[in-house]
């Protein structure tokens, strides 16, 4: 049995959101390119045709949009104090999770109904679904107690 740790901090946040993030940067730079070219165009052109690059502002909106919120969201997670213990077993794991210092809530988890489990250089993150994951931070965790994760989560 393994039991650890990880506060949910902003680095977790912006872990978790690091390839939305990008999706949303890269959808704001085209919009924008778009936006900028029917700016640019119109001073020197008059083209019904042209009205077709205001299609761009909905990849400009759609990112700008969700970059505020992302950001907003990895704020928060610097005023909530959130905290998640571990326990590990032989056939599932349990997850409790607390907000300054109260218990908000558990849950218990049979290894063959995790959707995914990944590792990257600093968490082991483990998906319910394609939105809900727990991270564990591995600076928590002893040598021994990661191979053991990793052992139960086939990592």
């Amino acid at each position: 049995m393994v039991i650890c740790k990880t506060e949910i901090s902003r680095e977790v946040q912006a872990e978790l959101f690091k390839n939305a993030k990008i999706a949303y940067i890269i959808a704001l730079v085209i919009g924008s390119v778009g936006l900028l070219a029917y700016i640019i165009l119109s001073v020197f052109i008059e083209s019904p045709y042209l009205d077709a690059l205001l299609l761009f502002a909905i990849p400009f909106g759609f990112g700008l949009v969700f970059l505020i919120s992302i950001n907003i969201t990895i704020k928060k997670a610097e005023q909530n104090k959130a905290e998640n213990e571990y326990v590990f077993d032989d056939e599932f794991f349990a997850v409790t999770s607390s907000r300054n210092g109260d218990v908000v809530g558990t849950s218990k988890t049979y290894y063959k109904n995790i959707y995914k489990a990944k590792e990257n250089k600093t968490f082991i993150l483990i998906y319910l679904n394609r939105q809900q994951v727990f991270p564990i931070k591995k600076a928590n965790l002893t040598d021994d107690q990661l191979a053991e994760i990793k052992s139960l989560l086939k990592i």
